[in-house]
């Protein structure tokens, strides 16, 4: 159990280091034909808060207080990303990524919910 759990930090910590590094990067403006930043703020926010919340939850019976935390740990390191990118050359502050971001956590941590209540109905059977 502690191993899956070590294994699910290291995963989600090396998400949150990623994140750091792309916000973290100057991209001057060019004309934009599709723009992709969508996807990834979903998707980086989606994974980073999926491998955090089986970490927090490990083994145990899924509970509340493993939603909320994984989803007010997620929701502040969202935030925190935007505001970093405030001080980015080229990078802006923006609502709508954090929304975005916060729809890739909202979603993952549903998914896991719904596994983890499938998998324990059809234990109980």
């Amino acid at each position: 159990m502690l191993e899956k759990r070590g294994f699910y930090i290291i995963i989600s910590m090396i998400f949150a280091i990623i994140i750091f590094y792309i916000s973290s990067l100057s991209f001057p403006p060019a004309p934009k034909k599709i723009d992709l930043s969508v996807y990834y703020h979903f998707l980086i926010f989606f994974y980073f808060s999926f491998f955090l919340f089986l970490a927090i939850k490990a083994q145990k019976k899924l509970k509340l207080k493993h939603i909320i935390l994984a989803l007010v740990i997620g929701l502040i390191y969202a935030a925190s990303d935007e505001i970093h990118q405030a001080f980015v050359p080229y990078r802006t502050c923006t609502f709508s990524d954090f929304l975005t971001d916060s729809a890739g956590i909202f979603s993952s941590i549903v998914l896991i919910s719904l596994l983890s209540l499938r998998r324990k109905s059809s234990k109980q059977k």
